[in-house]
């Protein structure tokens, strides 16, 4: 999705949950030959936050366990705050978990463009690909961005 777009979409809606589509190709093993492997997730979340006016960020700054202060983006720069950050060329959207609900991601994965189920290609994927901690923020490529709507 162009990151225009985005923005136009989540800005009118600041901090408020919307649906989005996601897909990703995985990093394979070499092992696995010559394959395609995509994850299309369909999940909930929001934009348009400031990272340190969240409860969890501000409650980690005083116990202890975030740093007392703010050291920026590791890697980019910020473009449009808080939505779009553009790192060697490629453009990133900041997105958020959803706030006030449960709502698990649904993921497919495909293989070739054929669907299969996660445990027939995580043998064929890098470990990292599977095993992702909860985080209070994440950085997405805009380009795999497919959808973006209201949550209902």
């Amino acid at each position: 999705m162009e990151v225009s777009k985005f923005i136009e979409i989540v800005s009118k809606q600041k901090g408020a949950n919307f649906k989005a589509v996601t897909s990703k190709s995985l990093k394979t093993l070499k092992s696995a030959g010559d394959v395609t492997i995509t994850k299309m997730t369909s999940a909930v979340y929001r934009a348009g936050v400031d990272y340190e006016n969240m409860k969890i960020v501000k409650e980690g700054r005083l116990d202890g366990t975030l740093p007392e202060e703010n050291a920026g983006l590791s890697w980019g720069e910020w473009v449009e705050f808080p939505y779009h950050i553009k790192h060697k060329e490629h453009d990133y959207v900041r997105m958020y978990p959803a706030s006030g609900l449960e709502f698990k991601p649904q993921s497919i994965y495909f293989l070739n463009g054929e669907e299969v189920s996660k445990e027939f290609v995580i043998p064929l994927c890098y470990s990292g690909e599977f095993n992702h901690k909860p985080q209070p923020c994440f950085t997405m490529k805009a380009e795999n961005v497919v959808s973006i709507g209201n949550y209902e």
